[in-house]
């Protein structure tokens, strides 16, 4: 009898984007033997030619339901990696999925995140819906927005999670694959269900440091006062006005990277990462997602020993209620993985492979959000959009 879900990996670390392509589609092809595959997940690096390398996978895999995106590093079993080219393929007897698709993020987010569910809805065929897996555009700020759109059509208790497309760190542009499309400003959705089961989890280990203080003015992503004063001052309080002017200056230092903001709503106890993108003359922050207004807020801090630590728990979350699992996903935040250096980047992703198994078939990228329900005790509806976390997906029976 086949397994309720075969998933095999391949990849390849030719520079020549076509060649990358079609040799790790052929080599996730070949492990699938006589199986036919249902659905093929790509991440790739933004270094290669974008069509080219979907060409190349696309010359092996014909007309096979495709989605996925570019990165700012890739991840396989043994760990991280770069410049590279990722193909996963799921096969399976029980599993039922459709792909949607969302364009104009940047200009109509929430309308793009409807455009992407109800195109996934339209074409499901057969059994419950269990969960939607997210690929979107990296760029932008407004990805709440994505979200609750997604949320207007698939409800909002559906289980949702995925991440935000990279491109090596350039923040110039970044790339969603959808079928035989390669697209910038959009967002990719594939609807899973069926007789199977989604595991999530999402840890970020930071830790509070700084005395709580209340956000008192904000819209969209930009933080401007904190208990009536200019926003800056919760890190010249911390650090003072001289390290405070080399991050406004040098733009992405360590001691941002280190000490991101923590947000946490009045509804919850959990805390939300927010990266500083840029400082304000007038005082106010540009951060790297939504700031909710008169929600407490609070410098973090963060240490490789805690990032492992957290990486461990998302991935045993996420394979709680699974009996069986078929493969894992895993998106990592590009600041975790600059924050760890290479050697304790590999050692976190060993951490989830300890946790998930030997012989899982596991894959990811590192990404410029993710998103998520907070953790796998609280309800779906608090959906979680944040930077610095690891986000361990498990599908599986």
């Amino acid at each position: 009898m086949p397994e309720a879900i075969t998933a095999t990996v391949g990849w390849s670390e030719r520079s020549e984007a076509l060649l990358a392509g079609k040799e790790a589609a052929e080599s996730a092809l070949r492990k699938l033997s006589s199986l036919k595959p249902k659905l093929a997940i790509v991440f790739g690096s933004s270094w290669f030619n974008q069509p080219q390398l979907l060409q190349g996978i696309r010359s092996v895999l014909g007309q096979l339901p495709l989605v996925g995106q570019s990165t700012a590093g890739e991840i396989v079993s043994r760990g991280p990696i770069s410049h590279s080219c990722v193909v996963l393929l799921i096969a399976s007897d029980v599993l039922t999925c459709s792909v949607g698709l969302g364009e104009r993020v940047d200009r109509a987010p929430r309308e793009a995140g409807q455009q992407a569910a109800y195109a996934a809805v339209r074409q499901f065929r057969g059994g419950a819906r269990v969960g939607c897996l997210l690929f979107g555009e990296g760029l932008v700020t407004s990805y709440a927005d994505v979200v609750r759109g997604i949320q207007e059509i698939l409800g909002t208790s559906f289980l949702i999670a995925g991440g935000m497309a990279g491109d090596d760190l350039q923040f110039a542009q970044t790339y969603q694959y959808f079928n035989h499309r390669v697209l910038s400003q959009a967002v990719v959705g594939v609807l899973l269900g069926g007789s199977i089961q989604m595991g999530v989890g999402i840890e970020h280990g930071f830790a509070p440091i700084s005395r709580p203080r209340r956000i008192t003015r904000a819209h969209a992503n930009i933080l401007y006062e904190l208990d009536q004063q200019p926003a800056a001052s919760v890190y010249e309080e911390y650090f003072g006005p001289d390290v405070v002017q080399r991050m406004r200056t040098d733009g992405s230092t360590r001691q941002g990277i280190a000490y991101p903001l923590g947000i946490q709503p009045e509804t919850t106890d959990y805390w939300l990462l927010r990266n500083v993108v840029s400082f304000g003359e007038d005082g106010s922050l540009s951060c790297s997602g939504e700031i909710l207004e008169g929600s407490w807020l609070q410098l973090m801090i963060g240490n490789k020993k805690l990032a492992l630590e957290a990486a461990s728990k998302a991935a045993q979350q996420a394979m709680q209620s699974l009996n069986r699992v078929g493969c894992v996903l895993v998106f990592d935040s590009a600041t975790r993985r600059k924050l760890l250096g290479f050697e304790h980047a590999a050692r976190e992703i060993a951490c989830i492979r300890e946790a998930v198994g030997p012989s899982t078939p596991l894959v990811g990228c590192y990404t410029y959000g993710e998103q998520a329900p907070c953790s796998n005790t609280t309800a779906h509806e608090r959906m979680a959009v944040q930077t610095g976390s690891v986000l361990v997906v498990a599908l599986g029976t």
